[in-house]
């Protein structure tokens, strides 16, 4: 999630996070002589892979030639692309590759579990950064389209705009591998048992700080869901159309009623529409 100044001041996390890029970036622009450490890299059109390991060339070329698949889809599926052409050339992402797990952990300060981050606040870093280590998991049909789809997002809609989560992670998750096939299938079974989060609930709920993994699960899976079904059943140009609305400063239900005039015209008027397609399935 991007991190933001309250009260106009820059809070102590941001400044961390800021102390960590500028570090990074060090690290990969000046070889580390301390750790023995040279940086390689790929380039593209909208990214750039860094690596460090000779036996990670080929894991850096297929992350790169599936960040590229990846940007295209991305920006096609939320109109993103219709607009300008964005993370070319200077403005390219950065992807990061660490040897390892343990190297990755004490360079960036992750929780043990993580398996790899973006950073998305353009405001500060005038960059884009996601930072992972070389896996053998879903990491590249799974967090890398995530996270790419983040940042394509915020870019497109404004770091500064708020947006309701569901949203943002619904976003988020069109590409990972088989997500929306699950959410389908739990989905339909949620909605013939009327057991699904109603919209309105859905729109306000912040599940970061859930506990309960069968209560994020939900949410998740219907976020991706509703956002699913609005491109399935609208197209692609009206959810950019969604998409822009919030970036000019509308709240989720006003955008959606731009957007979607004469079809959809509330929260309520969503669920309604999504709980008829979901049952027809």
């Amino acid at each position: 999630m991007p991190w933001f100044a309250k009260g106009g001041k820059i809070s102590k996390k941001i400044l961390m996070r800021s102390f960590l890029f500028i570090f990074l970036l060090l690290q990969i622009c000046l070889s580390n002589h301390s750790t023995g450490e040279d940086w390689s890299e790929f380039k593209d059109k909208h990214f750039v892979v860094y690596y460090t390991m000779s036996e990670d060339e080929s894991w850096a070329r297929v992350l790169l030639q599936k960040a590229e698949e990846y940007y295209d889809r991305i920006a096609l599926e939320i109109g993103y692309s219709r607009y300008s052409n964005f993370w070319t050339w200077e403005d390219r992402v950065k992807i990061i590759i660490f040897a390892d797990q343990k190297t990755y952990l004490q360079k960036t300060g992750q929780p043990k579990w993580s398996t790899g981050y973006s950073n998305r606040d353009s405001q500060l870093f005038k960059s884009r950064v996601i930072v992972t280590y070389h896996q053998e998991n879903d990491f590249i049909d799974g967090l890398l389209p995530h996270e790419i789809s983040h940042l394509i997002l915020r870019d497109f809609i404004g770091f500064d705009r708020q947006i309701p989560l569901w949203f943002d992670e619904g976003v988020a998750q069109l590409n990972e591998a088989n997500k929306k096939i699950l959410a389908d299938t739990l989905m339909k079974k949620l909605v013939k048992q009327n057991q699904f989060i109603p919209f309105e609930v859905l729109t306000t709920r912040d599940i970061r700080q859930e506990t309960d993994s069968k209560k994020a699960i939900r949410f998740y899976l219907e976020s991706v869901s509703v956002v699913d079904f609005l491109i399935k059943e609208y197209g692609h140009s009206a959810f950019g159309d969604l998409c822009r609305g919030l970036k000019d400063g509308k709240d989720i239900e006003d955008a959606i009623r731009g957007a979607y005039s004469g079809s959809i015209d509330s929260i309520v008027s969503l669920q309604e529409q999504w709980v008829k397609y979901m049952q027809k399935q």
